[in-house]
C-alpha cells in the first residue's frame, strides 16, 4: 500500500487521488481511517437484503 493510500490521499482499492476518496471503508492499526472513492466503495460494502414480501392470501 502506497503512503498516499495510508494517509487517506488515495483510495484504498484502486489508487486513484481525484476526486479524493471520502468514504470510509475501514481502519488501519494505528486508527486512520481507510478511505475509497465513491466507485471502489460501492463494490466493498454489501448490499442490503432483499425485502421479503408475502404474497397475498385469497
Amino acid at each position: 500500500m502506497s503512503a498516499a493510500q495510508r494517509e487517506g490521499d488515495a483510495c484504498v482499492v484502486c489508487q486513484k487521488r481525484w476526486p479524493r476518496p471520502r468514504v470510509r471503508v475501514g481502519r488501519f492499526p494505528n486508527d486512520m481511517a481507510a478511505l475509497a472513492c465513491a466507485d471502489c466503495a460501492e463494490a466493498l460494502v454489501p448490499a442490503p437484503l432483499a425485502t421479503v414480501v408475502a404474497f397475498p392470501s385469497r
